[in-house]
């Protein structure tokens, strides 16, 4: 298992983990699918409102690329579990790719079939996604792993920006163009996966297997049943419902600022945004310690709602841009230290389900809030719908950080997954039928001081037994006609000395949802939780 290590005294650079090969195939493959994605949602917008020549079509081709997530995303993502995450991301881009290529070639297709297809594409984000997210802790280790991340956030956010601008360019010219552009990315995408990442064996091996919607619903119940799982949770769903209000609402937003549509200000918001997003993510990265960071967490949390609140005020074009950047930088600082926790006590055979339910909310909830917001903006003036949802969540993050968990809970859960990856991996080598209960695990924890042996005492420290001694021993000797024979070290019972017992780990069982016991046994195959 890899997992951030909180011990580590300096934060991972950046070329350090580029120059992992296989990581650099998986960031690369990455970039490349968001940038087609984003230059094609564009073209296919284009492309259906010059057939159709209606707002609704060329919404519902934009909206189709998050319909997956509700509900059937958990699904794939069970099946994700099954096989190996390499093969699933290969071959994800590949039908991707020859589903972009018939839609430029074939662009005279009735726009339904263009919506159908572009469904279909669309059905293989979350496997895509679920694989990625599950691979990346079995390639990069400790440090590297939070770096990995922010880099993974960073690129995503200029791969869109990106995306946007050339997809833009390109149907100006035809939008053909930009999906023969998507259908190259995801080419490419495929061959780096499949040159430069290693093949693993799935997490969910066929002993483990029950049925296919049994293993989606245990996705869910493995993040919300363990305590901080599904804080971690609460709060990034939390923080993306209010944090993307700003850029959900930009043209709006942008509209009542200028007393009409304007691009300036409109681009202004959607880069603050980004800008606050990236510059969060970087800073908790590079600049806060590992061990600093999960402090950071609950203040961060509060800040995202609450940096919304003036716009209560009416704020100008300057205002909004401060709110929007502060409130994405709030957001996003919290999520090195979160994605690091949710790794440590997530157990491996659950990877892609739980990012996957962890990616579907993520999906729903912003996509949620935008449309509740502007329903609520098409009735009332906009900054007093803004202002009045951010201190709607101020108060309901307030009572999520509430119930954050205690830093002992976090100890224990994170041990107790470690004792149950290194079980697993145990149970998985060779010979892993013998006794678990006499390996002794790891945990990163100080070991116990070692026990001062007492001295043996000199000659002349040494007791000689008096006449008197000696008398009530022969007393004793002949009470017991039997005792001559024991010797004087069977005369003695041995005292049990409960810092020698051992734990059998094999008779123990340890729910990952709750609490596991402080401290199994101390002594002699220890497993100190």
């Amino acid at each position: 298992m890899s997992d951030p290590d909180e011990s580590a005294e300096r934060p991972a650079g950046a070329w350090e983990v580029l120059a992992d090969r296989e990581y650099r195939a998986v960031f690369t493959a990455s970039a490349l699918s968001w940038f087609g994605d984003s230059a094609a949602r564009a073209a296919v917008i284009a492309l259906v409102y010059q057939r159709t020549e209606s707002p609704i079509a060329s919404a519902a081709a934009f909206a189709i690329s998050y319909l997956p997530w509700l509900g059937i995303g958990a699904v794939l993502s069970a099946i994700t579990e099954r096989h190996s995450y390499r093969k699933i991301m290969i071959l994800s881009d590949l039908i991707r790719m020859g589903i972009m290529t018939a839609l430029a070639v074939f662009g005279g297709l009735p726009v339904g079939a263009l919506i159908g297809l572009l469904f279909i594409s669309a059905l293989l984000s979350p496997p895509f996604d679920s694989a990625r997210s599950a691979l990346l802790p079995r390639i990069l280790q400790g440090e590297r792993y939070v770096t990995a991340l922010t880099l993974q956030r960073t690129s995503g956010q200029f791969a869109l920006i990106a995306g946007y601008a050339v997809g833009a360019a390109l149907t100006a010219v035809d939008a053909r163009y930009a999906l023969l552009l998507n259908a190259a990315s995801f080419g490419l995408s495929a061959l780096l996966v499949a040159v430069r990442v290693q093949e693993r064996t799935p997490s969910l091996t066929a002993d483990k297997r029950t049925n296919l919607l049994r293993e989606s619903a245990e996705g869910y119940t493995v993040v919300f049943r363990s305590p901080v799982m599904r804080s971690i949770a609460l709060i990034v769903f939390c923080g993306v419902c209010f944090g993307v209000v700003p850029e959900g609402l930009a043209a709006a937003w942008s509209a009542d600022l200028a007393g009409g549509p304007n691009a300036v200000y409109l681009g202004t918001i959607m880069v603050a945004a980004a800008v606050g997003f990236v510059a969060g993510s970087i800073v908790m990265t590079w600049l806060v310690k590992p061990q600093r960071r999960n402090a950071f967490i609950r203040p961060f949390s509060l800040l995202t709602p609450l940096a919304l609140v003036p716009a209560l005020f009416d704020l100008n074009i300057y205002g909004v841009l401060a709110m929007t950047l502060i409130s994405g930088a709030a957001l996003s600082g919290t999520l090195p230290a979160t994605n690091g926790l949710f790794v440590q006590v997530l157990p491996p055979a659950y990877r892609a389900r739980a990012f996957g339910v962890m990616q579907s909310g993520v999906h729903l909830i912003q996509g949620g809030s935008i449309l509740f917001t502007g329903w609520l903006a098409t009735h009332n003036p906009l900054p007093q719908v803004v202002g009045y949802f951010a201190i709607a969540g101020v108060v309901v993050m307030a009572v999520i950080v509430a119930t954050w968990p205690a830093h002992a809970t976090i100890a224990d859960a994170v041990a107790a997954n470690k004792v149950q990856v290194a079980a697993d991996a145990h149970a998985a080598s060779p010979g892993g039928d013998e006794d678990f209960g006499e390996v002794t695990i790891d945990l990163g924890r100080a070991p116990l001081a070692a026990r001062r042996s007492r001295p043996s005492p000199g000659p002349a420290q040494r007791r000689t037994p008096s006449a008197e001694s000696r008398a009530e021993s022969r007393a004793e000797s002949s009470a017991d006609p039997d005792a001559a024979e024991r010797g004087p070290a069977q005369r003695r019972m041995p005292v049990s000395d409960p810092e020698e017992r051992t734990v059998d780990l094999s008779e123990r069982t340890t729910d990952l949802g709750a609490l596991p016991p402080r401290s199994l046994s101390r002594g002699r195959g220890i497993v100190d939780g």
